[in-house]
């Protein structure tokens, strides 16, 4: 890593978030938080992800409950049943749906039946319009974990020109206003690009801070992003190589390229990754507090 570059590793903000909501946990009164996972399926990445999140709840003292649903014998109606369940169950603090769900559901209309003090991933209606309008919310954990990021290497972002190459609720577009609030970590003007982009090197090569999330694997180089930029790499992609897993992860940004030319990057894995489930458990945390006050 040349010497001007910084490297923003997410894993250790992540351990001191953690170790933060571990703290907190332990001085709480009573039973400990509770969340419950909803995964339907048994797809390769959604059993890992919910595993990793089983695991550092377990870490920081936050009860957590797996629930799994047939693919093929599970309806969507039987799935909002089991959230209006949850939101009346009393013992029962968080709730979050796994995506992806099967095709034949309406992921938005799921999680929109999630009690929005319960809504541990910040993305109903009524957490993303709070979020909107600069209200006290649970902010989706990936932006959140972005944030956090941001923070603790002092990145400014007041004044700044933020590209988000992303639209999507997951990423995109609660980034977006997190980054539009006044006061810290705010203040940025903010480009929003996707898909439907035209010229997108143009745009891209105007960030001061460039934030890629769109799953294809190393293509932004020294063509795409200006001198001396800030990269956050959200992306990560299985790529197959010759090796025991018989692939590598790899981030949006070309890593080796940019290294020695942007001012700080973050890798991936463990750059936004662990900022993500860190700030699930503070989220869920927070959603015991609203449950219980």
């Amino acid at each position: 890593m040349c010497a001007c570059c910084r490297l923003l590793s997410g894993k250790e903000v992540a351990c001191d978030l953690l170790l933060e909501v571990k703290e907190a946990v332990s001085k709480l009164s009573g039973r400990p938080p509770c969340v419950v996972f909803l995964r339907v399926g048994n797809a390769d990445a959604s059993v890992a992800y919910v595993n990793q999140k089983k695991k550092r709840a377990a870490e920081v003292g936050i009860r957590s409950l797996l629930k799994v649903f047939d693919s093929e014998t599970t309806t969507e109606q039987m799935l909002i049943d089991e959230v209006k369940r949850l939101n009346e169950d009393a013992s029962v603090d968080g709730i979050l749906v796994q995506a992806p769900l099967p095709d034949s559901m309406d992921f938005i209309k799921v999680i929109n039946t999630i009690a929005p003090e319960k809504d541990v991933d910040g993305f109903c209606s009524i957490n993303m319009g709070r979020l909107i309008q600069s209200e006290p919310a649970i902010s989706p954990c990936t932006p959140a974990g972005i944030i956090e990021l941001l923070k603790y290497y002092n990145v400014e972002t007041a004044g700044k020109h933020v590209v988000i190459v992303n639209r999507s609720l997951i990423v995109g577009k609660p980034l977006s206003a997190l980054l539009l609030r006044h006061g810290v970590l705010g203040d940025a003007t903010v480009t929003v690009c996707h898909s439907r982009t035209k010229d997108l090197r143009s745009i891209t090569q105007q960030a001061d801070i460039l934030i890629l999330a769109c799953g294809r694997p190393c293509c932004f180089d020294r063509f795409y992003v200006k001198k001396g930029a800030v990269v956050v790499d959200v992306g990560i992609s299985r790529v197959p190589a010759q090796n025991e897993r018989g692939y590598v992860l790899h981030g949006d940004a070309n890593f080796e390229d940019l290294k020695g030319y942007v001012a700080a990057i973050t890798p991936v894995p463990g750059g936004v990754g662990p900022m993500t489930v860190a700030m699930l458990m503070k989220n869920t945390l927070k959603a015991y507090h609203l449950c219980h006050h």
